[in-house]
């Protein structure tokens, strides 16, 4: 689908077509719409053009994309903002708007939130050795994003364990 340039009024509206049913279909960031389109070999400037027209009429805010991206994203999978971040920045969300967004998070709720995924965990992880459970439960949220040492801590007191001085769980 190039895009010669030819006629630069129907090029636009093929590309206002495109973005509009991306759209329709799911929110996406300006640097998603625009990918896309130059994936699709579309000319870059009417690519700006149209994407400049779309934001000015408020179908694309990448500032509120954010900012629902981490609050949903945050919430449903729990995922830890440094997850987030990278996910957004894969989006090509600018850093500034990614840190606006996960200033959202609060220290306190993304703590909460690990504990929610460890007793979760947890339930499946009852028959189990103490020391398998918090392995399983450390690992499951180190792929959530949380911090090494958070997720240990979490796994230990979600399953109740003790650490003896060399670190290895006492029974």
């Amino acid at each position: 689908m190039i895009d010669q340039g030819l006629g630069g009024q129907s090029g636009e509206s093929e590309i206002m077509s495109v973005v509009m049913r991306r759209l329709n279909a799911a929110p996406r960031s300006r640097g998603e719409l625009s990918k896309y389109l130059l994936d699709r070999e579309f000319d870059p400037a009417l690519i700006d053009r149209v994407l400049d027209r779309v934001a000015s009429m408020g179908y694309i805010d990448d500032v509120a994309y954010a900012q629902e991206w981490v609050r949903s994203r945050h919430r449903a999978r729990g995922l830890a903002p440094s997850v987030l971040k990278r996910e957004l920045i894969s989006k090509d969300i600018d850093l500034e708007v990614i840190e606006a967004a996960l200033e959202q998070l609060t220290s306190d709720e993304t703590r909460v939130r690990a504990y929610e995924l460890a007793a979760k965990k947890y339930r499946s992880l009852m028959s189990v050795d103490h020391a398998v459970a918090v392995r399983r439960i450390a690992s499951l949220l180190q792929r959530k994003g949380y911090p090494p040492s958070m997720c240990f801590q979490v796994a230990k007191e979600t399953v109740g364990a003790e650490l003896d001085a060399d670190g290895e769980l006492e029974r």
